[in-house]
């Protein structure tokens, strides 16, 4: 099959200064994959229980790159500009499902469960700095929109 002005893909190398920092924070890594497991506990703490959200389970291993909650009880796109309208930066990382896509187009059958999922996650801020008060507005926050 072949494809025609399509990127399939790109290639792309570490020039020396990111590999030099990457060479000073390598060391760092379990420190802060460990905060970031932090941050998604207190994160699941804040939002127990709250309706029309799922949030991600803690388990062993995960170092949430990502902490991607799923938003079942209102418009995704109003609850992520409610929480922009706060200061609160959040992010769709796979707005498209990969069968929709239109370089797999007619590939894939339709999976429902992704289109609806596409529609429903949103991404909170997660990062070994974030501060137990940055963390509990992020959630106050969340909270106002979905109320």
């Amino acid at each position: 099959k072949q494809y025609h002005n399509e990127m399939l893909g790109y290639n792309s190398r570490l020039d020396s200064i990111q590999a030099a920092i990457l060479r000073i924070k390598l060391p760092l890594l379990e420190g802060y994959n460990a905060a970031r497991r932090k941050v998604a506990l207190r994160y699941g703490e804040l939002l127990k229980g709250e309706s029309g959200l799922i949030v991600p389970e803690v388990v062993p291993g995960h170092v949430f790159h990502q902490y991607t909650v799923r938003i079942t009880g209102k418009d995704r796109d109003h609850v992520k500009e409610a929480m922009q309208v706060k200061g609160v930066g959040t992010m769709v990382y796979y707005p498209i499902p990969q069968d929709l896509l239109p370089i797999y187009k007619g590939q894939y059958p339709s999976f429902r469960v992704n289109e609806e999922l596409s529609r429903q996650v949103l991404s909170l801020p997660v990062y070994p700095h974030l501060t137990d008060d940055d963390q509990k507005y992020v959630a106050e926050s969340l909270k106002a929109a979905l109320a």
